[in-house]
């Protein structure tokens, strides 16, 4: 019985977040193609908090139908180190699709909208890839060895790209977020990885390193410690509300002043000291995951 309760309440959760995409959509994607042929920066920039206003209402829609249908519950610790402005880079363990949604619960319209870094061919996906662009999310297109070895002319293009996506970000307060370690964690990638943390992935600092380089307002970090209570981790079993438990530390962490306003992208031997205090954060999050911390 309790197996189908949860399996209707899945079909209400996707059937009513379907429709309040779609009907958001229809006012997001029409106002960022106005805005993107707009040749005033300031009215572009008013655009801008528009649209975000909407994404924001898309996102506590969505917190009202959770609510009511999972009954939610979150335990926070460190709310305070949500910053309401500002400039930021965020970054979080990531063990589900659902993580998005609960990041998202926890900080709308208490700091500003988080800017996920998403793969280039996100941006493809019927109605939700226009969205995404409409809210200025930034894409990232990599490129493989094999594809700069092929043309040589590819080689610093996707730093450009990224340089053209996030440049209007220092005209209004952004969270750049980052999951560091690139991907949901499994037991198979840690495998595959020969990760040394007990609970996470190893931690890729491109994305954070990506943002520090480009957007010189930017002076802390936000890092979010997300631990569910149940090990079931799919996008339906959190639709299913099978997921509606999970503790969440919050710390706001001042980024060392010889990473700020430098380039992280082309220092290699800062980006080194970079990469080695991502990992020092990362030493810390695996022992608040355990309860030593």
């Amino acid at each position: 019985m309790k197996f189908i309760l949860e399996n209707l309440i899945g079909i209400v959760s996707i059937t009513i977040l379907t429709l309040n995409t779609i009907i958001l959509s229809c006012l997001l994607i029409p106002l960022g193609l106005i805005k993107f042929f707009l040749p005033i920066i300031t009215i572009k920039v008013l655009f801008t908090k528009f649209i975000i206003n909407i994404g924001e209402l898309w996102i506590f829609t969505n917190k009202i139908w959770v609510k009511a249908l999972h009954k939610p519950h979150w335990e926070i610790i460190g709310k305070e180190n949500i910053k309401s402005n500002g400039w930021t880079i965020a970054t979080s363990n990531h063990q589900s699709f659902a993580d998005i949604f609960l990041l998202q619960d926890i900080t709308n319209m208490k700091m500003p909208m988080l800017k996920f870094f998403m793969k280039y061919v996100l941006i493809y996906v019927p109605i939700i890839g226009l969205s995404w662009w409409a809210l200025d999310m930034p894409f990232l297109k990599r490129y493989t060895k094999k594809q700069l070895e092929k043309n040589p002319k590819l080689v610093g293009k996707d730093v450009k790209e990224m340089k053209r996506a996030l440049k209007h970000y220092s005209l209004y307060p952004v969270t750049v977020f980052s999951f560091a370690e690139g991907t949901r964690f499994t037991v198979k990638k840690h495998q595959n990885q020969n990760s040394p943390f007990d609970n996470l992935l190893r931690p890729k600092e491109g994305g954070l390193a990506t943002a520090l380089s480009l957007v010189n307002k930017i002076d802390s970090l936000i890092d979010f410690t997300i631990k569910f209570d149940s090990q079931k981790r799919s996008f339906w079993d959190y639709l299913c509300g099978r997921m509606n438990s999970a503790k969440i530390i919050i710390k706001e962490i001042k980024i060392p002043k010889k990473f700020l306003n430098e380039d992280l992208l082309n220092n290699q031997p800062l980006r080194s000291e970079f990469k080695e205090w991502v990992n020092s954060l990362w030493v810390e999050k695996d022992l608040l995951l355990q309860g030593k911390k």
